[in-house]
């Protein structure tokens, strides 16, 4: 890591901070290096995270500091969600970063808007990014460009060219992200529309994934990936809910139950909560039943 604080930065801040967060594990041994940061356990990763945050919260650039702080915390509530190579590759992107975080907090840029401004939007996009890689499993030569992107992109923002990272670096990485997302998602769908089919065919007769309400509840509260189950709710009322479990899916919402009843009386769509699972409030009968990838457009999308 570089030591040196850019022109108008509070340079006492700057390199104390940076210190504090470098400092070695144990008397004797030299500033804490981006192995030994990678090693870290969850305690240790907390406390030298700690050291950012605290930091941060005395800068006098307020609000440049709370965008910091809102990314460190950010960070150390992402890592413990992803899987050992990811959480090495983004631990290490991140101790890359720390100078830069480190000089935002810092800095004072006066009256250049746009400069804050690209600079928050870069932890934001970088924000972006590393909850895709939480919610995506790569293949080997995938998380290979990932990763090589993720160093790109901290090398930019470090050197302040936030245009660039945005635009050669983020934007196109993100997109990749997302598009393998939806690949993976509509393969998994497929795979349970299929299981599902098989087993109502040994199981029931049917030709078609179907189910008739309430008559084939039992037999499908005995299919894993998608069953039927009754329970009672917080006032006391029994309900039945139908659930489909999805590997590899952290985004269970993302998902709709398609059912098109047999008289065509109108198609209902039941979109899954967090935990895949969906109150089953409809009338008797016979249902075609199916499911779609359809995530939830945020707020302004």
């Amino acid at each position: 890591m570089a030591v040196s604080a850019a022109q108008g930065a509070d340079a006492r801040g700057y390199r104390e901070t940076l210190a504090a967060f470098l400092a070695p594990l144990a008397e004797g041994e030299p500033p804490m290096a981006e192995r030994a940061f990678l090693d870290l356990s969850t305690a240790q990763l907390a406390d030298r995270c700690n050291v950012l945050i605290d930091a941060a919260r005395h800068s006098p650039r307020r609000e440049a500091a709370q965008a910091v702080e809102s990314f460190i915390v950010f960070f150390q509530a992402l890592v413990p969600t992803l899987a050992p190579e990811s959480s090495r590759e983004v631990k290490a992107t991140f101790f890359r970063l720390v100078p830069s975080l480190v000089l935002m907090a810092f800095e004072d840029v006066g009256d250049a808007v746009e400069r804050r401004r690209e600079s928050h939007a870069s932890l934001a996009l970088l924000e972006t990014i590393l909850l895709e890689v939480s919610s995506v499993r790569l293949a080997p030569v995938e998380s290979g460009m990932l990763f090589k992107s993720l160093d790109q992109l901290a090398t930019l923002i470090a050197a302040g060219e936030h245009a660039l990272a945005r635009d050669v670096v983020a934007l196109p990485l993100l997109t990749i992200l997302r598009k393998n997302r939806v690949a993976r998602a509509l393969f998994r769908l497929m795979e349970v529309e299929v299981a599902l089919q098989v087993y109502l065919k040994e199981r029931l007769g049917y030709s078609t994934p179907r189910i008739r309400l309430p008559d084939d509840v039992p037999a499908l509260a005995e299919f894993g990936p998608l069953r039927v189950f009754d329970e009672e709710g917080p006032d006391g009322v029994g309900r039945s809910y139908l659930q489909v479990q999805l590997p590899d899916l952290p985004i269970l919402s993302d998902i709709v139950v398609h059912l098109s009843p047999e008289d065509g009386s109108g198609e209902h769509r039941l979109r899954l909560d967090g935990l895949g699972s969906v109150p089953l409030d409809l009338p008797p009968g016979l249902y075609e039943i199916g499911l779609l990838y359809e995530p939830e457009r945020s707020p302004g999308a």
